[in-house]
């Protein structure tokens, strides 16, 4: 049987690699911090999609996304999936307000204006999930079903009658003998 020390390990220099081995895993296993957020860093923002009248998703530069559930619905939002805000520090926060950008001839024109919600860090997974519907890729890997039909209890028990009339010698036919 072959013994292997930290000394050796650390001679050979792989003490370093399975260090930050065993930090990858750990960072791996560590549950995602949805902890809410009050506010986002402006230029940090990339760009944003709503999810229906309530349900903005905020997309940052370092691939990084925040869901902010609005405290009402803002008539307009999915529809036009355009906004606006106003800042007067460097941050969009709870306490702001975003306006819906509608359509009107060549240009733009405001929309209903909507106060936000907290903004809620998105794993790696939900940003995944939600490219899929976006794509129309989401739904695909999901597991077939079919329907099937059971016996009810009360019939396990009791044989049916077209089992009955089959083993019952009265049920040949009459002119077989």
């Amino acid at each position: 049987m072959m013994r292997i020390s930290l000394w050796s390990l650390r001679m050979l220099g792989l003490l370093p690699v399975l260090a930050a081995t065993a930090a990858v895993a750990q960072d791996d296993d560590a549950p995602f911090d949805r902890t809410p957020q009050d506010c986002l860093t402006v230029s940090r923002i990339r760009g944003t999609d709503a999810l229906d009248d309530q349900t903005i998703i905020f997309r940052l530069r370092n691939r990084q996304a925040y869901r902010n559930t609005l405290p009402n619905k803002c008539p307009g939002l999915l529809r036009e999936n355009r906004i606006t805000f106003e800042t007067r520090t460097s941050q969009l926060c709870s306490v702001d307000t975003i306006t819906v950008l509608e359509e009107f001839g060549v240009g733009f024109r405001p929309g209903f204006t909507c106060r936000l919600g907290q903004f809620v860090p998105m794993s790696p997974a939900d940003i995944e999930e939600l490219e899929a519907l976006k794509d129309g890729r989401a739904g695909r890997s999901t597991i077939e079903t079919s329907e099937v039909e059971l016996e009810r209890a009360d019939e396990a028990d009791e044989p049916a009658e077209s089992d009955e009339a089959a083993e019952s010698p009265a049920a040949e036919p009459a002119g077989e003998q």
